[in-house]
């Protein structure tokens, strides 16, 4: 499967000016909350995630809301795993707690779609160790390269991933799926950003 030409056919990945939830503005948008709309290419990504954390000795998967959740979902099930979710914030209602899962005692690894600067999966992995859980693993759909290997790492946590946005960058500016105004948008911000942690 062509990643990068089905992510561009889906429009799952956008070229334009996005403000990313880490405050850095981007030339590219990276949409993976609409893939398990595309069960080929969820279906694919899902097998290949699969894959990376099968060998791993782990009790459960958590996913980090709302990215995460598909993803820790299918492939928990597909491996035969209990699964939870963590929350961005508290709701103000029912049991009012961040933590779906009851992870004390439990190795786990947390689930995001993508990784940026790291401080989604930061703070999803301090709730799960202060609720007794061991983190040492997390996994998202796409690094983007930007701090979240690093600071995770500086904690104990190896940060998986299925793509590293370098690759599919790079495939990008090498293609005819975009303009040439827009690969030099994104070969600058390449340069600036990528792997300058």
């Amino acid at each position: 499967m062509d990643f990068v030409k089905a992510l561009l056919d889906k429009k799952l990945l956008l070229i334009g000016n996005f403000m990313l939830t880490s405050g850095k503005v981007s030339p590219y948008y990276l949409d993976l909350r609409k893939l398990p709309n595309h069960p080929d290419i969820f279906s694919f990504v899902v097998s290949s995630a699969v894959d990376i954390v099968k060998g791993i000795n782990f009790d459960m998967i958590l996913g980090v809301v709302t990215g995460g959740v598909p993803f820790a979902s299918f492939i928990a099930c597909k491996l035969n795993k209990p699964m939870g979710y963590i929350r961005a914030e508290k709701k103000g209602h029912g049991t009012e707690r961040l933590l779906e899962a009851d992870v004390d005692g439990k190795k786990v690894i947390v689930v995001d779609d993508v990784a940026t600067t790291g401080g989604s999966i930061l703070k999803a992995v301090e709730e799960v160790r202060k609720a007794g859980g061991k983190v040492e693993h997390a996994l998202v759909i796409v690094d983007r390269e930007e701090g979240a290997f690093e600071k995770l790492e500086s904690v104990g946590i190896r940060l998986l991933s299925v793509y590293k946005v370098s690759e599919i960058l790079n495939s990008l500016i090498k293609s005819n799926l975009v303009a040439e105004n827009e690969k030099k948008l994104i070969s600058d911000y390449m340069v600036k950003n990528i792997g300058k942690s």
